[in-house]
C-alpha cells in the first residue's frame, strides 16, 4: 500500500489558521479595540490639565536644569499639541491593534533572527514601559485575567500570553510611546509623558476593561468565566486528571526535558528516594483506596482539611500556618494516602518536597516569607502533578509566585511597613488557597500582583533612597574636594606658568594668593563649576599679559583686555581679603610688569620693592588663610582606610551597581541590608541606605572589599529561588541515579 502519509509544516499551518478570522471576530475585536483606545484617550483629554500641573509642579521642586527642561517640554507639549499628541497615539494604537488582527505578526522564530545589541535609550525605554505596564496591570489584574481568557478564546490562541494580549497594558503602552513619538522626538520628554499618561490611566484604566469584558459577555465570549476558577484555558500538558492514577499526561512538557526523564528513571527504579518504610510507599491504586483514585483530588481535600481513609478514619495534613515553616510534604508521603499513589506520583511528590527543603535552607529569604512560601505547599504540589511544564518552565506561573514572594524580601524591613507589606503579601497568598482547583491561571493573577508589587516598592525606594542621600553625597563629595582641592588647584597653576617667563613675584602671587580663591571655587562646585573655570581664565590672562608683546596687534590686544582683567583681578582680590600692602604691592608691580611688556627694546623698569619687615609680618597671614581654605573639609562617616588588596572580592565590590544589596553581619550575630545608593568616582566611597532609604552610612572600597573577605558581608542575589532549587535537585537525583 503506497505511503500516503502527508508533512505539514506545522509553523505554516499556525499562520495559515490565524488568517482565517471570520467577520464576527473581526466586528468583536474592532469593538473592543474601540472601546480602550477611545476610552483612554477621553480619560487623557480629561485629565490634561491636571498633567499640566503636576509636570509644573515637578518642574519647580526639580533640582537639576536638565530635567527640569524635561519637564516643561512635557508640559509645553501638552498645552499646544495635546489634540495631535493624543490623536498620534490613537492611530498608532490602531495600527498595531490591525496587525494583529489581521495576523500579520511575526513569524514562528523571526525574533531569532533579528537579535541584535541594545543602546543605552533602548534600555531605558525598555524599562519605563515594563514599569509603567506593571502598574497598569497591578490596578486592573482582576480584569485582565478574565480579558486575557477571553482574547485567547476568541482567537482560538492557547500560545496568547499576557503580553501579547492586544488590549493589554503592554500593547497599550508601547502605542502611547510611539504616538508620543511621532509628537516629541526627545528622549526625556517621551518618557515624562508616558509616566504621566499611565498615572492619568491607572485609575480608569480597570473600569475601560469591566467594559470590554461585559461587551464581549453580550457576544458569547467565555459568559460564565470566573476569575481564578477556569478563568482561562489550560496551559499545555494540563489537561486534567485522567481516570485514575491521578498523573496526567504532560503533552506540553519536554520529552527531553532532564529532570522529568530522571524522575521515570526514578520511579522504574523503585526504592532509590527514601520515602516511608525506606522506599517509596506508593504502590498503584489498591490498598483500600479503590481504583478510581486520584491523588490530585485528595490534594484537593487536603488543601482544605482532611481526607476520608477506607477504614473510616480521616487523615489530616500539619497545614502549614502564617507563623511557622515546616514541610508538611514529608508528612504527606508517610501518610496512609500515598499507599495508593503511583510510582511516579510518588516521585513527584518527593520532588516538590525536596523542592521546599532547599527553598526553607535558602538564606537570602528571611523565616517571615519562608512561612507564606510554606502555606503553598499543598497548592504547588498539586499544581505540579497537573501541569508537569512546572518542572522544565522557568516562567510558570507558580514558579513566578514563588519567586515573586523571595524578591520581595529586601522590601521587609523589621517596622509598621514591612508588616503592612507582609499582610499584603499574605493575602494574595490566601486567595490562591482559597481558589484553587486545578486553573493555575490563579498563580498567574498572584505572580502579577506580587510582581507589581515589588516594582512600586523598588520605584519608591528609588525616590526615597535619592532623596534622603543627596545631603550626604553633597558632603562626601565636598570633604573628597577638600582633600584633592591642593592637588587640582596648584596642577592649574603649575600649567598656566609653566615655559612662561614671569617675576618671582607674580609665581608667588599666584601660588600663595589666587589659590586661595582657586580652592575656595573648587570646594564649593567642583573643577567644572563656572567660577572655578572664570578665575582660572583670569590667570591665564594675566601671565599672558605680563609677556613681553612684541608686535602691534598683540599690544592692542592688551589694551582691549586690561580694564576687564584688573576689575577681576581686584574683584578677586576682596574675596580673599588680602591684606591690604600685599595687595598694593601687587598691583604697583603689575602696573611695571604691563609697561615693560609692551616697551619695545628699551631697559625695563625696575620692580618696586617691599620691606623684609612687612613681608615677615604679613606671609603668615596669606598663608594661614590659604591653609585654612585647603584643609577645609565637611565631617564624613567614612570608615578607617583599609589595606588596599585586588582580588576577587575587590572585583565583587567593584562590580556593584546602583541599587544592589549587601548583607552586612556584626559581631553580636545580627544582620542588616543595604541598598547602595551612590559611587563616588573620586575616591571610590560606596553609600548605603537601609531598606526604609532613611539612614545610610558609607565604606571606602577597598573596606567594604575587605568586609566580603572575611564574611561580614554578603552581596544578596535577587535571582529565582526556584531556578536555584531545580538546579540543585537535579543534581541530587542524579548522584542517586548515578548519572554523570
Amino acid at each position: 500500500m503506497p505511503d500516503k502519509s502527508v508533512v505539514v509544516n506545522l509553523n505554516e499551518f499556525e499562520r495559515t489558521r490565524r488568517v482565517q478570522v471570520s467577520p464576527e471576530i473581526v466586528s468583536a475585536l474592532h469593538n473592543c479595540r474601540d472601546l480602550l483606545i477611545e476610552g483612554s484617550t477621553r480619560v487623557l483629554t480629561r485629565q490634561s490639565e491636571a498633567m499640566e500641573n503636576a509636570l509644573l509642579a515637578m518642574a519647580e521642586r526639580a533640582p537639576l536644569l536638565e530635567t527640569r527642561n524635561s519637564y516643561y517640554a512635557a508640559q509645553s507639549t501638552l498645552n499646544k499639541r495635546a489634540n495631535e499628541l493624543l490623536s498620534a497615539c490613537k492611530d498608532a494604537y490602531c495600527t498595531r491593534f490591525n496587525d494583529f488582527a489581521h495576523a500579520r505578526d511575526k513569524a514562528a522564530g523571526a525574533d531569532m533572527l533579528e537579535l541584535s545589541l541594545v543602546d543605552d535609550q533602548d534600555f531605558e525605554i525598555t524599562l519605563v514601559v515594563d514599569k509603567a505596564t506593571s502598574r497598569l496591570r497591578y490596578n486592573c489584574a482582576e480584569e485582565l485575567v478574565a480579558l486575557d481568557a477571553r482574547m485567547a478564546h476568541l482567537m482560538g490562541r492557547s500560545d496568547l500570553s499576557e503580553n501579547d494580549n492586544p488590549l493589554g497594558p503592554r500593547a497599550l503602552c508601547e502605542a502611547l510611546l510611539e504616538g508620543i513619538g511621532r509628537v516629541q522626538s526627545e528622549q526625556h520628554v517621551k518618557i515624562v509623558l508616558l509616566n504621566q499618561f499611565d498615572l492619568a490611566l491607572t485609575t480608569e484604566l480597570a473600569h475601560i476593561y469591566q467594559s470590554i469584558n461585559r461587551a464581549l459577555i453580550e457576544r458569547g465570549v467565555l459568559p460564565d468565566l470566573k476569575v481564578g476558577a477556569k478563568s482561562r484555558a489550560q496551559p499545555s500538558g494540563a489537561q486534567g486528571a485522567p481516570a485514575s492514577g491521578g498523573t496526567p499526561q504532560a503533552a506540553g512538557a519536554d520529552p527531553g526535558s532532564d529532570i522529568f526523564r530522571l524522575f521515570e528513571q526514578l520511579a522504574g527504579g523503585g526504592g532509590l528516594v527514601p520515602g516511608a518504610a525506606g522506599g517509596y510507599p506508593g504502590g498503584g491504586a489498591g490498598h483500600g483506596f479503590g481504583a478510581g483514585f486520584s491523588l490530585v483530588d485528595s490534594l484537593g481535600q487536603l488543601q482544605t482539611g482532611s481526607i476520608l481513609l477506607p477504614d473510616g478514619g480521616r487523615f489530616t495534613l500539619p497545614l502549614a500556618e502564617a507563623a511557622t515553616i515546616q514541610n508538611v510534604l514529608r508528612s504527606l508521603q508517610r501518610s496512609p494516602v500515598m499507599q495508593a499513589a503511583s510510582p511516579l506520583d510518588a516521585v513527584l511528590v518527593d520532588a516538590v518536597a525536596m523542592l521546599f527543603d532547599v527553598v526553607f535552607d535558602e538564606a537570602s529569604v528571611p523565616d517571615r516569607l519562608k512561612a507564606q512560601i510554606a502555606r503553598l505547599q499543598i497548592p504547588v504540589l498539586k499544581a505540579a502533578m497537573l501541569d508537569r511544564n512546572f518542572f522544565s518552565q522557568p516562567n510558570h506561573p507558580v514558579r513566578r509566585m514563588l519567586d515573586a514572594i523571595a524578591t520581595l524580601a529586601v522590601h521587609l524591613p523589621d517596622n509598621e511597613a514591612g508588616n503592612a507589606r507582609l499582610d499584603a503579601i499574605s493575602e494574595v497568598v490566601s486567595r490562591v488557597l482559597d481558589g484553587f482547583e486545578q486553573d493555575v491561571a490563579i498563580f498567574a493573577f498572584a505572580a502579577t500582583q506580587l510582581e507589581a508589587m515589588g516594582t512600586l516598592l523598588d520605584d519608591t525606594l528609588d525616590r526615597t533612597a535619592d532623596a534622603g542621600l543627596q545631603h550626604e553625597i553633597d558632603e562626601i563629595k565636598q570633604a573628597e574636594r577638600a582633600e584633592l582641592a591642593p592637588v587640582i588647584v596648584h596642577d592649574f597653576i603649575n600649567r598656566a606658568l609653566k615655559d612662561q617667563p614671569v617675576a618671582d613675584t607674580m609665581r608667588e602671587f599666584l601660588r600663595r594668593d589666587w589659590a586661595q580663591l582657586l580652592t575656595r571655587d573648587y570646594l564649593q562646585e567642583g573643577e567644572t563649576g563656572a567660577h572655578f573655570n572664570s578665575h582660572v581664565e583670569t590667570m591665564r590672562e594675566l601671565v599672558w599679559s605680563v609677556q613681553p608683546k612684541a608686535d602691534m596687534d598683540a599690544r592692542l590686544m592688551l589694551v582691549r583686555i586690561l580694564p576687564g582683567l584688573l576689575k577681576r583681578l581686584r574683584e578677586g582680590v576682596a574675596e580673599i581679603d588680602l591684606p591690604q600692602k600685599l595687595s598694593d604691592h601687587f598691583f604697583a608691580t603689575l602696573v611695571i610688569l604691563h609697561a615693560n611688556a609692551v616697551r619695545p627694546n628699551a631697559q625695563p623698569v625696575p620692580l618696586p620693592d617691599i620691606s623684609p619687615e612687612d613681608i615677615a609680618e604679613l606671609t603668615p597671614a596669606a598663608e594661614a588663610a590659604w591653609n585654612g581654605t585647603a584643609s577645609t573639609a565637611v565631617g564624613s562617616d567614612l570608615e578607617p582606610t583599609a589595606v588596599e588588596i585586588e582580588d576577587e572580592f575587590t572585583a565583587r565590590a567593584r562590580a556593584l551597581n546602583k541599587g544592589d544589596w549587601v548583607e552586612f553581619h556584626y559581631d553580636d550575630g545580627t544582620f542588616r541590608w543595604a541598598r547602595l545608593g551612590w559611587i563616588s568616582g573620586v575616591k571610590n566611597t560606596y553609600l548605603f541606605s537601609d531598606q526604609d532609604g532613611m539612614n545610610s552610612f558609607s565604606i571606602g572600597l577597598h573596606r567594604l572589599a575587605d568586609k566580603l573577605r572575611r564574611g561580614e558581608a554578603v552581596l544578596v542575589e535577587r535571582k529565582s529561588i526556584t531556578e536555584s532549587a531545580f538546579g540543585k535537585l537535579l543534581n541530587l537525583f542524579r548522584q542517586k541515579l548515578g548519572v554523570a
